[in-house]
């Protein structure tokens, strides 16, 4: 789920960084809580949307093509 085929880890990554930045300029909350945020946008948003919508579609690696029956 977390691979560079994923549609949503690169939007989810630039908006991980800008709210780990934010906190970071306009809280004093502490590095845990910044970082948990940080990786709350970067591992787990992806992972999900791409569950509920489904990626790209395609398979994820050679052997997934071919039809289940014979």
């Amino acid at each position: 789920m977390l691979d560079a085929g994923n549609p949503y880890v690169l939007p989810s990554v630039l908006v991980g960084a800008a709210v780990y930045l934010g906190l970071t300029v306009a809280t004093d909350v502490s590095l845990p809580i910044r970082i948990a945020a940080l990786l709350a946008f970067v591992v787990v948003v992806p992972t999900v949307l791409n569950r509920l919508f489904g990626g790209r579609g395609e398979p994820t690696s050679p052997g997934d093509d071919e039809p289940s029956g014979e």
